[in-house]
């Protein structure tokens, strides 16, 4: 049964079938004790429900030997555009920046430090994904509408072919989850559930 969100995004581009992608790389984003440990300052419940669909993927791109990132975000300083919008500060060093323990981390799969919302504007992604002759990226991980939707967004920008997750990622709350996966559909990326992504990269 498909989610609702899926019936409500009809007529939308990114709803239309798919491209099959030559070679995807899988992005998982900021899935961090900071954000998944109910201990944390921004823990959220729907943040750690991400983690069995991110492991899902992580496993089937790791068993089809195709590229997986894992991205970590931190503070580098007071004038950071987030710190300031947010008055509050995670350095690089804390614990609360380390990946959540229960991920699923394939041998050798890069870790990107950012200090911005995109995992593109303060990373080497880019070039990563270029040397790798990557024609696309999929998106999952934590938080819909910050740090996914801005690296979607910026992907697209970039050329590449954008699958974003919708059953793989989450916000804080449910209208903000469907506004940028609504935006997103209708002019930057292919809206699929985890179904429907194995599905479309093939394998066991």
């Amino acid at each position: 049964m498909l989610p609702e969100w899926k019936y409500q995004l009809q007529g939308f581009r990114g709803l239309n079938p798919p491209p099959k992608p030559a070679k995807p790389a899988l992005l998982v984003i900021d899935m961090q004790r900071y954000f998944c440990d109910p201990k944390a300052p921004a823990y959220g419940l729907d943040f750690e429900a991400m983690l069995e669909p991110c492991n899902i993927l992580i496993d089937r791109f790791g068993k089809l030997g195709l590229p997986v990132f894992f991205t970590q975000y931190y503070t580098r300083s007071e004038n950071d555009a987030s710190v300031k919008w947010w008055d509050a500060s995670l350095d690089r060093d804390s614990e609360w920046v380390e990946l959540d323990p229960r991920l699923h981390r394939p041998k050798g799969a890069p870790e990107l430090f950012k200090h911005t919302y995109g995992a593109f504007a303060s990373t080497s992604l880019a070039l990563e994904l270029k040397d790798m002759k990557c024609d696309s990226v999929v998106v999952c991980g934590v938080m819909t509408d910050l740090c996914c939707e801005t690296t979607a967004r910026e992907a697209f920008d970039r050329g590449f072919i954008v699958y974003f997750i919708g059953d793989a990622t989450a916000t804080t709350d449910p209208m903000l989850h469907f506004s940028a996966l609504a935006t997103l559909a209708h002019g930057f990326a292919f809206i699929l559930t985890v179904d429907e992504m194995l599905e479309l990269l093939g394998g066991e």
